[in-house]
């Protein structure tokens, strides 16, 4: 045998075996640490974490998904929301618990510095009172916009009446002081819906 083909022989045995004793770590085998696997936020209403606010839909203290026509926060924040139960069908909002939270999304209207909400069935009668700075009469827009917030909370709603008539102001604020006194909307719808019949109210 050509005596130059033995140091090649040797050098190949040696990396051969060096190679052999990288992949045999020990008799132990790495693998990949596992990562966390973290589950996708609840959406908006799906849980007590979900997210509120102007805008976003609410929850209900429950955690009941919400059918997202809410732009405000649920019975435990701002604003209430009309929340979507597991079959789809919608719970009624709770007026007399959270009428006092809709009244204070009303009262943001730039030109309102306080509002009252009284509900009976499916309508809602709205007293409101103007900021000082605002000279004018209720309008269209500022209906619109008291009306948007009512049906915001509950959909179910299908007549916002909305007064601003002194004397009928007065007495709406009566009708839910009464309520929230223990007193239901159904003992006071007849008075409810004299006012919402009044021409200056109903339009």
């Amino acid at each position: 045998m050509n005596r130059k083909i033995i140091p090649v022989i040797l050098i190949v045995a040696a990396a051969c075996m060096a190679l052999a004793a990288c992949m045999n770590n020990g008799g132990t085998t790495t693998r990949p640490a596992p990562t966390a696997n973290y589950a996708p936020n609840a959406t908006d209403g799906a849980g007590n974490n979900a997210q509120n606010g102007n805008g976003a839909a609410g929850l209900t203290n429950n955690g009941a998904a919400n059918d997202g026509t809410n732009g405000a926060t649920g019975t435990n924040g701002t604003t209430g929301n009309t929340a979507a139960t597991t079959d789809g069908a919608l719970n009624p909002f709770d007026w007399a618990n959270g009428a006092a939270d809709i009244e204070k999304a009303i009262a943001r209207i730039s030109e309102v510095s306080d509002a009252r909400v009284v509900v009976t069935n499916s309508t809602a009668l709205v007293g409101v009172k103007f900021d000082n700075a605002y000279k004018g009469e209720i309008t269209e827009r500022i209906r619109e916009m008291v009306a948007a917030e009512v049906l915001r909370a509950d959909p179910n709603i299908q007549t916002v009446a909305v007064t601003a008539s002194e004397d009928d102001v007065n007495k709406v604020y009566e009708l839910s002081e009464q309520i929230r006194s223990g007193r239901t909307a159904d003992e006071l719808s007849a008075e409810i819906n004299a006012i919402v019949r009044n021409a200056t109210t109903l339009r």
